[in-house]
């Protein structure tokens, strides 16, 4: 197959058995130039977009969209442009089909010459992709600060919008806050902040739920406690913040190290890096029937792991990526737990280098297998495996 090369596979100690006669990963060629990163992935149509962030030699930056058509990606269609573009390995575009068939994307530009003067760009495409229209800025604040790792969620007939901003960091001060608004058409709208102090820089995660809308974010206490929490809407109102699990991480500064949220049926996944007792983990935590009342932790690495989680689910499982060590080398990992908390194996997927160069990794089902993507000397890198 033209568009796929099987790559060795790296043995991993694993926590449980795993069977020797394992499914290969393969790379799939994608149409990213050398010198890219913060690639993303996203539900279109029957399949999925990649999309990533280009960098010209001229200063211009360019946001690229390409859809994956069952043996391979389309040609790639450039989404936005700009010498200001604010270029993140960690912060990274995303992309998402709305209910109505419209397609929306942000990206992040400068504001002002100041290192972390930046604000959220939004796009929409209403002929799939083909041609795309600025809405302008995400948010009514244009000021010299930090607004950025924002999300995109179906909501109704609509899309939500979550994200960090900086509007009160003008003050010494001032914390980040949580807001979000609708995009309805060519229409920004129903701005409103959710936590008036927040982590200043890990990114964000969303799904719909029933009731409406969930995102989970890393907070912020004063005493610099930085745990998980999560939002919700149910009945048009929005809930309290609500701590994931009192992981007690005392943090004085940003780790840059997000959750992620994903959810089937009654079945919801979300996976975070952590510290608890003076210990890095990646944990998983499920809840099931539907509630977010109770949940139940499955620890996936305490080997002093990276972090920078990505979920997905089925029905009756759910997949999380992340970057652990194998010895001293960072390498791409991968886990199966099944509905009710059982590890079914964990592996090794790639090595990677254990620096911000990485980037965030992006996962997504599509076409019978579990897709995975990351950078790797300025290289997008897209890879997959079959999954039941």
């Amino acid at each position: 197959m033209k568009y796929a090369v099987y790559i060795g596979l790296l043995l991993a100690s694993a926590p449980v058995s795993v069977s020797a006669e394992r499914l290969p990963f393969e790379l799939v060629q994608t149409s990213a130039d050398r010198d890219s990163l913060a690639p993303n992935l996203c539900a279109f149509g029957n399949h999925f977009a990649l999309s990533w962030i280009e960098r010209g030699r001229d200063d211009t930056a360019q946001v690229q969209f390409a859809s994956w058509n069952g043996n391979g990606f389309d040609k790639k269609i450039p989404v936005a442009e700009s010498k200001q573009m604010f270029s993140n390995w960690a912060d990274i575009p995303t992309f998402i089909e709305a209910p109505t068939g419209d397609l929306y994307a942000h990206w992040l530009d400068r504001i002002d010459d100041k290192p972390h003067a930046y604000g959220i760009r939004v796009e929409r495409s209403a002929n799939r992709g083909k041609k795309w229209n600025s809405l302008g800025w995400l948010h009514t604040d244009t000021s010299e600060t930090e607004h950025g790792y924002a999300s995109l969620v179906p909501d109704g007939n609509h899309v939500r919008a979550f994200w960090l901003d900086g509007r009160l960091m003008t003050k010494p001060t001032g914390k980040m806050t949580l807001r979000t608004a609708i995009l309805d058409g060519d229409q920004i709208r129903d701005e409103r902040m959710l936590d008036d102090n927040v982590c200043t820089c890990c990114p964000t995660s969303a799904v719909p739920l029933t009731a409406g809308p969930i995102v989970v974010y890393r907070d912020r206490s004063l005493r610099e406690i930085r745990d998980i929490s999560f939002i919700l809407r149910t009945e048009n109102k929005w809930a309290e913040p609500a701590t994931l699990k009192k992981d007690n991480w005392l943090m004085p500064g940003c780790p840059v190290n997000g959750a992620s949220i994903a959810t089937n049926g009654d079945l919801v996944a979300i996976s975070r890096f952590t510290v608890r007792h003076k210990k890095a983990q990646v944990i998983l935590r499920l809840y099931d029937g539907g509630s977010m009342q109770s949940g139940k932790d499955v620890v996936l690495d305490e080997n002093t792991p990276i972090g920078r989680c990505s979920t997905v689910c089925t029905k009756n499982s759910t997949y999380t990526v992340w970057i652990g060590f194998e010895k001293k080398q960072a390498v791409l990992r991968l886990a199966e737990v099944s509905a009710t908390g059982k590890i079914m194996s964990i592996r090794t997927l790639s090595r990677v280098n254990g620096n911000r160069s990485s980037g965030m990794p992006r996962t997504i089902l599509s076409d019978g297998y579990l897709w995975v993507t990351w950078t790797d000397s300025n290289r997008i890198r897209l890879g997959r495996i079959k999954v039941n």
